[in-house]
């Protein structure tokens, strides 16, 4: 099997609106659609000014923290025999 040289994907467009422009984001993105979709993708670089508002209300805004336990995470990607050994070496460990 030959082994093909590595060739970058092109770089996508970028737009920087002016403030004018940026005042309805949408209206801007249904203008730059058909030269975006060409491409399948593309980088719009906001006004330096431009402060999006925030998007969560606090004062009711909840969220449950859960609990990520990485020994677990790290057996997950073992092989099934490791699954079968790793308790047991704990077991000789803790003895």
């Amino acid at each position: 099997m030959e082994v093909e040289e590595f060739v970058p994907p092109p770089e996508c467009p970028v737009f920087e609106p002016s403030w004018e422009e940026f005042q309805d984001p949408l209206g801007y993105i249904a203008k730059i659609r058909p030269i975006a979709e060409k491409s399948g993708i593309c980088k719009i670089r906001p006004p330096p000014d431009w402060q999006p508002p925030f998007s969560v209300e606090l004062d009711t805004f909840r969220f449950t923290p859960r609990i990520q336990r990485l020994n677990e995470l790290e057996t997950l990607r073992c092989r099934q025999e490791d699954r079968v050994f790793l308790p047991f070496l704990i077991e000789i460990y803790l003895e």
